[in-house]
């Protein structure tokens, strides 16, 4: 949709009145009349809102496809609105209706039906005039020809997209040029051969980032050459790397033409030759030998398939990204605009609204949050807090849930057959995945039918069932299954992919498989999943079994309200990032204690290593200075034995945090949390060291 409110740069001064022209300001004539005299105004109009008559001129009949007559002596909106194309006409409803609940400006582009049945694109730019009790009651307007520019973009996205493509699927170096030689496209082999980053080359003709200029221009001679003889040519060049290595390239060049058959620019691609150049000299010198023969052949399949497994990350890594950008722009959206509006209640002294916008801004802050988790799962870096867990206990707990959250319309089924079910996890995760699979269950009956929830011992050998990562041994095994649709080959091939879903748009992010994916890999097991189009789908979360009971500390029971309040405590709050570090001291200040702050870890350690007071020790895990927090937090100990420390961090770094095994009177914290987390977890800490 494409609207202004009112007083913006793209308001009309004035739109036209029932009598057209001397219904304009005199502010605006003279715009009006080029605009009219350029033909981009293609009709006018007044909507008198009470009496609902739209009086218009002949142009607008025109445009609209109704009786020119019938438009001058003024008809209902309902009669115009009826040559709206179907699908706008609810988004021109809902523009309209707000432009007369604020009043002011209004714009807004759609299609209508011509007399001869055809639609256009027409642009509307109107006002809603308001009386003084700030009803809606004139709307005058004109109506703009856009069809031109709506096809010409609708060209430009076309080429752009197939460019795009092109260039990603490809590998080697691809890329485009406009007629006089500016590189408009480029891949990751542009980069990598010129030795620049994009910006440098983008926009650019050969001479302009080439240092070797003769060259330069030889390429750019060869270039006019195919855009002028309008057929693809093969080439063999030599090209001087960047750091001066002589390296040959296999060009293929062609002209770019638009639907019209006008040339464009020119396309190209390049794979490097310089090996099997090398290897051509090599065979000479050894005579063409059947050994150096089969050398040859071999390296060209190695470097297909090296070929073959580039493209296919590119893909995947084109794929995670493009939904990464989706759902963080569509959350950042919702923070910038909420921050926006407070900032101009705020303005205005109009505070009533300003809780909820926060509302709205907090909420989005905690999807994105979620969605970082889920990605940080899939990537098997997600902070875990394992501890020995009893999961047969664990899904019984979870039984009433999981059948509230699928619905009475579908029959639960849980057979709890494991008599070892002690596994190294964190319960929550485990929750986390349980109830995933079961939602995924869920959606796969539509509406009706069962599922059930599994457990039992397997042992596993090394085969088809078990990870090549993995050791043999005793699994214990859930199986989620359900009599659905199923998968077919192609969607069980993609099923682990981030982003991938089968769901409609808005039903699902494309993240429960994959977080499941990693949490199993982080936790030392797998998951697999069996299914058949029509047969259902079985899915098999398998963990390493432990032969020891479950231990009934592994979860923390939340501190009484009555009980999150200081003593005095002085807590080192150590982070170099601002933000984050004037949060944890202001929350914990809020609270009663005594905060110092450093930005680095040597800040930190002359603290430690003081005579200063310091109960508890926050800090980031990754901090500037040479020294991470883990290692600050020793040297802290080993000066101040027993000093509780708290570790954020925005990722669990393996090799700092070693699968979350920490010392006593320790306690990690994902980023971000909340106040309320941050303020249970320090109280916890020094009261358990008390």
């Amino acid at each position: 949709m494409d609207r202004e409110a009112a007083g913006s740069s793209g308001d009309l001064d004035a739109p036209a009145l029932t009598n057209q022209e001397s219904a304009f300001p005199t502010t605006a004539l003279e715009r009006l009349q080029l605009a009219l005299d350029a033909g981009a105004i293609i009709g006018t109009w007044v909507w008198d809102i009470r009496p609902n008559q739209v009086t218009a001129d002949e142009r607008f009949s025109r445009s609209f496809g109704l009786p020119a007559d019938k438009c001058m002596a003024g008809i209902p909106i309902e009669e115009a609105f009826a040559s709206i194309h179907p699908d706008d006409r609810d988004r021109v409803s809902a523009d309209i209706q707000e432009a007369m609940g604020r009043g002011g400006g209004f714009r807004c582009e759609y299609r209508v039906r011509q007399h001869d049945g055809s639609y256009r694109w027409i642009e509307a730019n109107g006002r809603a005039e308001l009386d003084e009790e700030g009803q809606a009651v004139r709307f005058p307007g004109i109506l703009m020809d856009v069809e031109s520019r709506r096809s010409a973009e609708a060209e430009r996205d076309r080429m752009s997209a197939l460019l795009r493509t092109f260039t990603a699927a490809v590998p080697g170096v691809v890329y485009a040029k406009d007629r006089e030689g500016r590189l408009i496209v480029a891949n990751d082999g542009v980069t990598q051969l010129v030795g620049k980053p994009p910006e440098l080359y983008l926009g650019k003709t050969d001479l302009e980032f080439l240092e070797d200029k003769a060259q330069a221009r030889q390429i750019m001679e060869t270039d006019r050459l195919v855009m002028h003889g309008g057929k693809a040519v093969q080439i063999e060049e030599r090209v001087d790397m960047p750091d001066g290595t002589a390296t040959y390239w296999l060009s293929v060049k062609a002209p770019l033409c638009d639907e019209a058959g006008e040339v464009m620019g020119l396309i190209g691609s390049s794979i490097d030759v310089t090996a099997r150049k090398n290897a051509e000299s090599e065979l000479l010198e050894l005579n063409r030998t059947l050994e150096a023969k089969i050398e040859q052949a071999v390296a060209e399949r190695e470097a297909a398939h090296a070929a073959l497994r580039q493209s296919q990350k590119m893909e995947a890594v084109g794929q995670l990204t493009g939904g990464i950008a989706h759902d963080f722009n569509n959350l950042l959206a919702g923070i910038t605009g909420s921050l926006d509006l407070i900032k101009l209640r705020l303005k205005q002294g109009r505070i009533a609204d300003v809780e909820r916008y926060l509302t709205v801004a907090h909420g989005a802050a905690q999807r994105a949050a979620s969605l970082t988790h889920r990605l940080l799962a899939f990537s098997r870096r997600q902070t875990l807090m394992p501890v020995h867990t009893d999961v047969n206990t664990l899904i019984s707990d979870m039984e009433e849930l999981i059948r509230r959250t699928v619905g009475p319309a579908i029959q639960l089924k849980v057979e709890l057959q494991a008599k070892s079910s002690t596994c190294l996890v964190d319960p929550a995760q485990v929750e986390n995945a349980l109830l995933n699979l079961c939602i995924n269950a869920r959606d796969a009956l539509e509406g009706g039918g069962s599922i059930s929830i599994k457990t039992y011992n397997e042992e596993l050998v090394q085969g088809d069932a078990l990870d090549p990562e993995l050791a043999p041994g005793t699994y214990f095994t859930v199986c989620v299954a359900d009599d659905g649709v199923g998968m077919s080959t192609e969607t069980l091939a993609r099923a682990f992919e981030p982003f991938f879903t089968t769901k409609p748009v808005g039903a699902g992010t494309g993240l429960g498989l994959s977080m499941i994916y990693g949490f199993a890999k982080q936790s030392g097991g797998q998951v697999r999943i069996e299914s058949q189009v029509g047969r259902g789908a079985r899915v098999y979360l398998q963990l390493p079994s432990l032969k020891v009971e479950a231990d009934a500390a592994g979860r923390t029971e939340p501190l009484p309200e009555s009980e999150l309040t200081s003593s005095g405590e002085t807590v080192l709050v150590v982070d170099d990032e601002p933000s984050v570090r004037m949060f944890v001291s202001e929350s914990l200040g809020s609270c009663g204690y005594i905060v110092i702050e450093a930005t680095d870890s040597l800040a930190g350690l002359q603290l430690l290593r003081s005579d200063t007071r310091i109960d508890l020790l926050v800090t980031d895990i990754g901090l500037p200075g040479g020294t991470d927090g883990r290692q600050m937090a020793n040297t802290g100990r080993s000066i101040r034995p027993g000093l509780p420390v708290l570790f954020m961090t925005g990722y669990a770094q393996p090799k700092i945090l070693d699968n979350a095994q920490l010392e006593p009177n320790t306690a990690v914290l994902t980023k971000p949390f909340t106040l309320e987390t941050l303020t249970l977890t320090v109280n916890a800490l020094l009261k358990n060291c008390c």
